[in-house]
């Protein structure tokens, strides 16, 4: 049996976020500081949020995947 092209989409996103979940959080949290933190002036959240990056980062390329 066939997949159909949206399934084969679908499974072929769902395998690519497994494999990068790391950097894809990591480039959304730099997003969110530049765009939205940092005009803001909201320090405190522009340092947690690179808190959180880097313990993204630290787990993914330790291998934790949860």
């Amino acid at each position: 049996m066939k997949a159909t092209p949206p399934a084969r989409v679908l499974a072929w996103s769902v395998d690519l976020l497994d494999t990068y979940w790391g950097p894809i959080a990591v480039s959304l949290i730099m997003t969110l500081e530049g765009v939205v933190f940092g005009p803001r002036g909201m320090v405190e959240w522009m340092i947690g949020s690179g808190v959180l990056g880097a313990a993204l980062l630290v787990g993914w390329l330790a291998g934790f995947t949860g």
